[in-house]
């Protein structure tokens, strides 16, 4: 980036070129290529003139601002031009998802685990007696009724077999042995 200053009815200081680079400097935060930069100060009678005008990425921005006092009119027609140049790179940042690279698919299938995905769902755990039960799985001869036990007060699982009959499951917990 190279600054090119004119002054209009009003010589242009070392403070003031400080100035304007200083805060120019802060545009290089918004990435891309920062061209010839070209800025007009001026002064008639009690009005401070400043215009710029730049190239980022081989687009021309300008911008033009006056009001009573020159560093003023510097900060107002910089902000100017950092808000376009701001709005110009929004433009160009896609918000679309990017499609997944096959090495990015690679990556990540090797990072997970192989197997399989085990999905939890809570449901209710009905309270039945037996009888109850026999009757739910009589409706679906395929299906199996897990149950609470309403006389045991134990979790309880009945299935139909094969051949008709039907299988009482009752998970006990493995006693432990001592001695």
């Amino acid at each position: 980036m190279r600054l090119l200053m004119t002054g209009r009815h009003v010589k242009v200081t070392p403070a003031l070129k400080r100035y304007v680079e200083t805060r120019l400097s802060r545009l290089t935060r918004y990435g891309g290529e920062l061209g010839d930069v070209q800025v007009v100060i001026g002064v008639e009678k009690y009005r401070h003139t400043a215009e710029a005008k730049l190239a980022v990425n081989g687009i021309a921005i300008q911008a033009k601002a006056s009001t009573d006092e020159m560093y003023a009119s510097i900060d107002l027609v910089l902000d100017k031009i950092a808000r376009q140049v701001a709005k110009r790179k929004e433009k160009l940042v896609s918000h679309k998802p990017r499609p997944v690279s096959p090495r990015a698919l690679s990556a990540s299938a090797k990072a997970e685990p192989r197997g399989p995905r085990i999905v939890t769902v809570g449901a209710p755990l009905p309270t039945l007696m037996v009888d109850e039960a026999v009757e739910r799985l009589a409706g679906d001869p395929s299906s199996l009724v897990i149950f609470l036990n309403a006389s045991l007060d134990r979790v309880q699982v009945l299935r139909r077999l094969e051949g008709g009959a039907i299988e009482l499951i009752d998970p006990r917990p493995a006693s432990t042995r001592t001695g």
